[in-house]
């Protein structure tokens, strides 16, 4: 599994009771996989313009066709203001015949990046 560098968003203050945001979408084919992580890189460029994110890493495994991303947000209204957010939303279209996402969230008591990502790990 490759990960990506730890991308920072534009949210700095926050450092208790963040909201984790766990993806993983798993590519019916290998064929679609460049597609997907390009769309998957182009967002995690744009991250400083999300209001309320702290930060996110994604993740590549080629040999499950899966990838996905661990984000950091201040609260959930601004992981699901990001759900919304038209860049996502045209790539979720894009990609929505390509595979199958899922994903998983919760409350973490305090920004330990490390800890939280040793969390979505597991």
């Amino acid at each position: 599994m490759l990960w990506s560098k730890w991308t920072a968003g534009p949210e700095t203050g926050t450092t208790e009771n963040v909201f984790v945001s766990v993806t993983l979408f798993r590519a019916r084919r290998v064929l679609d996989m460049p597609g997907i992580i390009w769309s998957g890189q182009a967002l995690q460029q744009r991250w400083t313009e999300l209001s309320g994110a702290i930060g996110v890493w994604t993740w590549l495994d080629m040999p499950r066709k899966c990838n996905g991303s661990v984000s950091i947000w201040r609260e959930e209204a601004d992981m699901r203001a990001f759900v919304r957010w038209k860049p996502h939303v045209e790539i979720v279209k894009k990609h929505r015949q390509s595979g199958q996402m899922t994903s998983s969230s919760w409350i973490y008591p305090r920004l330990d990046r490390r800890a939280i990502r040793l969390s979505a790990e597991g």
